[in-house]
């Protein structure tokens, strides 16, 4: 128990790697908000309000992960076919060599 200036000061608790995860994504959040509230009110002023901005940026945030594994996704299915292919090829070499 510590105390500053004469007074009790309550012990601070460390962060667990949770509070710090849901900061981080937090503060990316908010950051993407002012972004985009900033953007669209450079355009048409006052268009959106300053409460918005968390849930704007939470929204592009999810927007964004969505995109990603969208990607992800048809990458994945790309390369089944890849690796269909090369197993294809690898079987069509192994007939070659085994009759010529």
């Amino acid at each position: 128990m510590g105390y500053l200036n004469g007074a009790h000061t309550p012990p601070t608790q460390e962060k667990s790697w949770l509070d710090q995860a849901l900061t981080f994504i937090y503060t990316i959040a908010h950051w993407f908000g002012q972004l985009i509230v900033g953007a669209v009110n450079a355009v048409v002023p006052a268009l959106i309000s300053e409460d918005l901005i968390d849930p704007i940026g939470y929204l592009a945030l999810l927007t964004i992960v969505l995109v990603l594994i969208g990607i992800f996704e048809a990458l994945r299915k790309a390369m089944y076919w890849i690796v269909g292919l090369g197993w294809l090829l690898i079987v069509v070499r192994i007939v070659i060599d085994r009759f010529s």
